[in-house]
């Protein structure tokens, strides 16, 4: 089990605008499948974000998370992103009481990148990207259970 404090401040660059003292906690269970590969469920407990009705429209349902990563790098640089959750401007994630509380389960994750989590998971960081914060909106560095 792997897990991560999240933070809009620790975004590099920081979030900025309503979602920038957005915090969350994240529990990532990994399990093999065959050749190395695993599949994750990832638990997410969000704070902080945007309620609905503050924002005008399009924007007035909350905060919008649109994407969901693993990215290979250490705290304070920039990865590529290596495992990909099903978050999308079509699937996203939406805050309307400024909280989520919420699993994805089912990612697949190459053999490769679960090799090198496993091995080294302060070498990795989650995060999330929003509609106000595209650069991310909430990042926290791996840490084993």
């Amino acid at each position: 089990t792997l897990v991560s404090q999240l933070a809009g401040t620790s975004n590099v660059p920081p979030a900025g605008s309503l979602e920038a003292g957005a915090t969350g906690s994240l529990q990532v269970t990994m399990t093999p499948t065959t050749g190395g590969a695993y599949t994750a469920s990832f638990a997410l407990s969000l704070k902080g974000l945007v309620k609905s009705g503050v924002l005008p429209t399009p924007l007035d349902n909350g905060s919008v998370i649109v994407a969901g990563y693993i990215h290979q790098g250490a705290a304070g640089a920039v990865g590529a992103p290596v495992v990909v959750l099903p978050i999308s401007q079509t699937a996203p994630v939406v805050s309307p009481t400024g909280t989520v509380l919420v699993t994805i389960s089912g990612v697949t994750v190459t053999a490769a990148a679960a090799s090198g989590i496993l091995a080294n998971p302060a070498g990795y960081y989650f995060n999330l990207y929003s509609a106000l914060n595209q650069n991310g909106v909430l990042r926290g560095q791996l840490v084993k259970q």
